[in-house]
Order: C-alpha cells, then structure tokens, then sequence
C-alpha cells in the first residue's frame, strides 16, 4: 500500500512538473519576436521595426496602409491580451472569459450600449479612414494567424483563442475611454439624492461652488450597487514659450493620470512613412499616436471635465413600451442582448430600450421605479479617430486646429507648441447646449427646458493662441472665466496641482527639460499649505491629539517620506468622516469618492470655524473645527501607532505603496505576473500624483513626456512599466525603476539615433 501511494505521489509530482515544462516552453516561445523576418499577407512593401533599447517599435513603411497594418502587427504581438480585455470589456463580453463574476459589469456596458456608439462612429468615417483601419485589423489578424501553440500566457492560462479583430474593435476604444474620463452621470444622482435628503440649502453648502438651488423639485433617485466608479481621472499638461526657455524655442510637458496596470494603458511608438512621421504613446487597438510629436509640432493632453452627459427621467405607458416626449407617446426602441457565461450553458437575456435621447440606464445606473434615459454625445456618432490621423499629420497651428474640430468625445484639453515658436490651447469635443438645471440633476425629459439646443460652436470655446503670458497650465482644473456664457460643467478639480505647476513656472525667468523633470516629480502639497495653518492654531493641552499637533508643526508640506506626510493623509481621511459620516451616513463614501477632489465639501466650508457641518450630531453639545480636528488628530495618531507602532516608524510613502497589477494577478498562484510593491510618495493634489485606494496604489502618472522644440533629440518620456505585456520579455518591467524614481529615457525620434540605439530590427515583408 504504501508504495502504491508513493508511486501515486512520485506521479502526480511528475505530471505538476510535465504540465510547468510545457507552460514554460510554450511561454517562452510566445515571447514577442524582435528580429528576423516575416512574410505577410497583405503587405505591399517591406516594413522596417526596429526596437531601440527600451522595446520602442520605430515603424519605418513605404505608405500609410502599410504603415497602418504593421502597426496593428506590432500591437498585437506586445498587447493582444490587453486588446482583448479592452474590447470585451466596451463589448460587454468579459463573463465569456471570467465567468459569472463578470456578469454584472457586462449588464452595465450592454446597457449603456457602447457598441451602438462605435457602430455609428464606424458610419461616419471617410472611406479613407475606413480603409486605414481596416488595414490596421489586417495587421492584428495576421498575427493572430501565425500563432500555434505559441499564443501569449493569459490565453493558454485560460485555455481559448481570441476572435478575429475588426474595426469596430478598434472604435470601441474611444467609448471605453470616454466612459472613464466622463463622470457626470454619477454626480447628477448624487447631488439629487442630497438635495433630496438634505434640503436644498444645505445640500448646496457642499456642492460644487457655483451651483445655484435648483427651481424643480428634485426626484428620489438612488444609485444602484453598480458601478462602483473610481474618482475623476486627473493629468497635467503645461507648454512654455521660447521666450520662457533656455533655448528660445518652446518646452511642452505632459502626464496623464489614469488607473497603474501591468502591461501599462500606453504603448509607446514610433510611426513613419510619407506624410506621417509621429512619435508618443498609443492606446494599443488604436493606430495612431495620441500624446506625442511629429516632425513640426507637440501636443499634450488632459481630461477638461466639460460635461457632455444628462440624466433624464422618463414617463412610460401602462404596458412599458412607450414614453411620453413632445406632448405625445413614442414607441420605445427595444432590442434583446444575450450575455453567454463561462462554464455556462444558457446565456442571460436582458432588454436595452432607447428613447430620443438615448438608452434607458436604470435599475444598472439608479435602483429607481421612475426610468431613467442618458444623453451623451458619444451616441451622436463621431470622427476621433480621424481626428487623431490628421494631428499625427498636421504641421501647424491651423492644421491642429482643423484636426480637432473632428474630435468629437471625450471633450479634452490640448497644448500645443510647434518649431517656428508658437504656442496654444484648444478645448476638443462636442458641447451640448442647455438650461443648467437640466444638466445637474436627473431633469423630467417631458420638459422644453431640459431640451439639448444644439452643440457649442468652435469659435465660441475658450481656445486661445501664443498668450502674452508665454505659458499655458491645465491640470483639471476650472477652464472658463466666471462671466462664460454657456454651461460648461462643474467636474473642475481643485486648483491645487495647477497652481503649483504655474508656481514652480514662475519662479525661474528661464527653463530647461531639466526643470521640467523636477516640476513633473514635485510632490508639495498646496492643499496641506492651505490646511496646516488652521491645524497648528488649534491649542491642545495633552494627549495623542497633542502629539500629533507637534509632528505636524514640522512638516514641509512634501507628500515624501517620514512621519509628518503619513499623519497630514490619514488625519486628513478621519477629518472628512468626522464632519460627514454622520450626516451623510451611506451616501458618505460616494460623496467623499466623487467631491472631495473638486471645490465642493470640506473645501467650501472650512473656512467657516462655525460651520454647522462640524456639529456632531450624535452629541449634546456643538461641535467647532477646532474641536472636530482635535479629535481627528487623535483618531489619526492612534490609528498610525496601531498599525505601524512609534512615530519614527510611521511614512508615507510605505503607507501609500504603488503594486502594478496584471488582470489575471488576483489568482494566487498568477501573483508572479504582479511587481510590487513598491513606496512612492504623493498624493491626488500632487503634481507627482497618486491616488491609492485603501493605501494600496493603483491610479497615477501612466507616463510622462517632455518635449523639446528646439531639437527633438533632447526630448524624453517614460512608462509606468514597460512595453511589453509578456511577463518573460526584457521589456515587460525594465520601466519601473525609472518611473519610480523620476527619471526618463530618450524620446528617439532621428532615424540615426534610432539605428545606433537599436536592440533588434524585424522585417515584415509581403508574401510573394
């Protein structure tokens, strides 16, 4: 018996390590291939892709369709994994692959119906476009048709092959990133529901500032359990004039602030051919570069937080198949969707119904017996993507222009700078036009006023062109004056990155790439400099509170390393639950998720010392600031001594550290695809942002790029990680150090430094 179990055991061990070598075989095959040649169907030149030291591919093609496919090639060989998420996840397709748990994400996207968007973006393209991304989907397609066994890990991991790519998959990109950068659906049934539960006037003493008491009775819509959304996404863009440079030419920084992940949201590349010669980052199933610089101009990017969505509450018959628009029944349009799950034999049925106006989002969006409707420009169809093909193009400031006229959602501030010396700013995206009212709150779609009165025109957004200031800042923040005419939106975060950028801007007559990589790693902290002063005025006698006064009295206001930065972030967490939790009791996390970064909350009534928000009201007696932030300075001390002991042992930035997540690395025995983690310092209102979630990182700067008008050469940028999404590839995490530590790498971009710098040179050639 016993050498029956012990053959047993010794064959198990046998068939566990048989089943390692052969994952670890067909892993390393599937490595991403960097040299050699290919033959391709679909080709009519040979391409040229060589990767320089850090895994860049500089595309090198004879004409834009081949261009465009030998991108789609290269995509799809470093981040098909990726690629597929992406389009399953804008499809509503993830419970095919994950099983049930995905479900009700799926029920989510399915009812916003994101695939109807891109259907019509696809309808409105020009056939030269249409042909581009088809050609691009060639690319992706022939990779996928030359893989065997050797497909990238995830795939063998989880045992199926991904379908052919279409353009559809590459459209579908736009909704997804608008669906992250466009929130306000969410804030309409939050600021209803307080105004409902709250009052009015109280309710807008922690609103956005600005917003004035709504004249309708507001409706009782209550958010759904779905989706729990992150907070507003945030970047910095800031672009200097030559006459505020070392060189004389102008200086354009950029760093776009969305969700840290393994393989990166980015894909660095480079793409040439005649008449498009750009280089920056690329959303991967997308064939274009979206941050960047071609040969004659830059451009930067960040989220403008216009608001382009309404909620609107509907009426319906009796029967639920008819709304009332216009003083007459309409026949809602009703179509079915079938969501297939994993390990599943039937699939789940739901119904997706559309008025004028757009689909019906509830109960996904609001557990509501009123339906709602969403409005939202990205359902009128649109032209992003061409838009991005001739800024990859364009050669000056009216060429920009002209391409951003197209780019339609999500609405996005652009710099801009170019060699012969100009600067500017444009607001891209489609603007509704309508009552204010209308656009705060979930609005009765039977009214007039709540009607969508056209779109903004491009003369009338606030653009502006080689300002006698000789800098442009937008970092989120408040882009109209006060006395703008049209509605714009109150999704503005607080001021507090871009006045340090516009600080550390001034405080040199001339600047250098070198002080824009100090500027882009700052980690000051302008709203402790605007809190600090209240807390060390509060006189404490004894105790931890007492304690914590003094260590905060020597702080630099740096969100770095040591004790004083650590007590400043959760004294500052326990300030915002003491003053709202009681008040707000379930709605507290929500509000605190989607406020507390905007002029809204605590930042509208702190400088109130009586403000009736700091009364308890659980207690007798009534409550001031100081005494509400007596007793967070004592809950922060004990809860930091509880959980990391003396205050010599307390910092930041352990506290706050950064883990580069893979979306299979939650399987515990899938952790090897993770890295970290890893310290970092910052915070949301940092320039040098990050913005943890139960101090376990995983929102920040997702690359950085400084670019140099004067000769490209001195340009550089980095990743979060690295640009291959292979966990075995050199270049799958050779970023990290860099990005931690704020350094770059060159942003190559003259084809003889690229051939010097070279770690490998594939060719693709056409199938003869």
């Amino acid at each position: 018996m016993k050498k029956l179990f012990k053959f047993a055991i010794i064959s198990i061990l046998f068939f566990l390590l048989g089943c390692l070598v052969f994952f670890f075989v067909h892993f390393y095959r599937s490595i991403p291939k960097i040299e050699g040649n290919d033959s391709l169907t679909g080709l009519e030149t040979d391409v040229k892709i060589i990767r320089d030291s850090w895994g860049v591919p500089h595309i090198f093609a004879q004409n834009e369709k081949d261009l465009f496919f030998a991108c789609g090639y290269v995509h799809a060989q470093e981040r098909m994994w990726q690629m597929e998420l992406t389009r399953r996840a804008g499809m509503g397709k993830l419970s095919e692959i994950f099983g049930r748990k995905a479900l009700e994400r799926d029920r989510f996207i399915r009812t916003l119906d994101l695939k109807e968007a891109a259907k019509r973006d696809f309808e409105k393209l020009s056939p030269k476009m249409k042909t581009l991304i088809l050609s691009y989907s060639q690319g992706v397609n022939s990779w996928m048709n030359s893989r065997r066994l050797n497909w990238p890990p995830e795939f063998l991991l989880l045992g199926y092959r991904p379908q052919p790519w279409g353009p559809l998959d590459s459209l579908i990109v736009r909704e997804i990133m608008a669906l992250i950068l466009c929130v306000d659906y969410q804030s309409e049934i939050l600021r209803a529901k307080l105004v409902k539960e709250l009052g009015a006037q109280k309710a807008l003493q922690i609103l956005e500032e600005g917003i004035a008491a709504p004249h309708l009775e507001i409706e009782d819509v209550p958010l759904s359990d779905w989706p729990i959304s992150h907070p507003f996404q945030g970047s910095n863009n800031w672009v200097l004039a030559g006459s505020r440079t070392e060189s004389g030419k102008p200086l354009l920084a950029n760093d776009p602030h969305l969700e840290i992940s393994l393989p990166p949201i980015w894909y660095e590349i480079h793409l040439s051919c005649p008449g498009l010669n750009a280089v920056g980052v690329s959303l991967p199933g997308v064939p274009l570069v979206i941050i960047g610089h071609n040969e004659s101009i830059a451009w930067g990017i960040t989220n403008s937080g216009v608001d382009v969505q309404d909620l609107y509450i509907e009426k319906l018959n009796s029967s639920k198949d008819m709304y009332w628009d216009n003083d007459e029944w309409k026949p809602l349009f009703t179509k079915e969707e079938r969501i297939k799950i994993r390990g599943e034999k039937d699939s789940e049925r739901i119904e997706v119904s559309w008025t004028e106006r757009g689909p019906v989002v509830s109960p996904v969006l609001s557990k509501n017996e009123k339906p709602l409707s969403l409005s939202w420009t990205i359902y009128d169809g649109g032209r992003t993507m061409e838009s991005f093909y001739l800024l990859n193009k364009a050669q000056n400031w009216q060429e920009f222009v002209d391409a951003l006229k197209l780019f339609d959602a999500p609405p996005q501030n652009f710099v801009y700078a170019d060699k012969e010396g100009n600067i500017g700013y444009y607001l891209s995206g489609k603007i509704p036009i309508r009552e204010e009212v209308a656009a705060l709150f979930p609005f009765p779609a039977w009214k007039e006023e709540g009607r969508w009165q056209g779109y903004l025109k491009e003369e009338e957004k606030p653009n502006f062109y080689n300002p006698e200031s000789g800098l442009i800042v937008t970092a989120n923040n408040k882009i109209i004056p006060d006395n703008f005419p049209h509605y714009m939106g109150y999704d503005w975060e607080a001021p507090f990155r871009a006045e340090r950028i516009i600080e550390l801007l001034l405080q040199l007559e001339k600047h250098s790439v070198q002080t824009m990589k100090v500027i882009q790693n700052d980690v000051f902290s302008k709203k402790g400099e605007m809190f600090l002063p209240y807390i060390q005025e509060t006189r404490i006698a004894e105790g931890e509170s007492k304690q914590a006064l003094d260590i905060l009295k020597t702080w630099d206001l740096r969100m770095s390393s040591g004790k004083e930065a650590a007590l400043y972030k959760i004294f500052m967490i326990f300030f915002h639950e003491e003053v709202f939790k009681d008040d707000l009791g379930e709605d507290y996390e929500r509000f605190d998720s989607f406020f507390k970064r905007k002029q809204a909350g605590l930042l509208r009534i702190f400088a109130d010392p009586l403000s009736p928000w700091f009364d308890k009201k659980e207690t007798q007696t009534v409550e001031t600031r100081e005494e509400i932030i007596e007793i967070s300075l004592d809950k922060a001390y004990k809860w930091l001594e509880k959980q990391y002991g003396s205050a010599d042992r307390w910092d930041w930035m352990k506290i706050n550290s950064f883990r580069f997540q893979h979306s299979l690395g939650e399987i515990p025995i899938l952790k090897f695809l993770n890295r970290g983690p890893y310290p970092l310092g910052g915070d949301a209102f940092t320039i040098r942002c990050s913005s943890s979630s139960r101090f376990k990182g995983n929102w920040g700067v997702s690359y950085r790029q400084i670019i140099d008008l004067s000769d490209f050469r001195n340009s550089v940028c980095v990743l979060s990680s690295g640009e291959s999404g292979h966990f075995l590839g050199r270049f799958y995490d050779n970023q990290i150090p860099l990005w931690l530590e704020g350094q770059y790498h060159p942003m190559l971009f003259d084809p003889d430094d690229i051939e010097e710098k070279g770690a490998g040179i594939l060719i693709l050639k056409p199938v003869e």
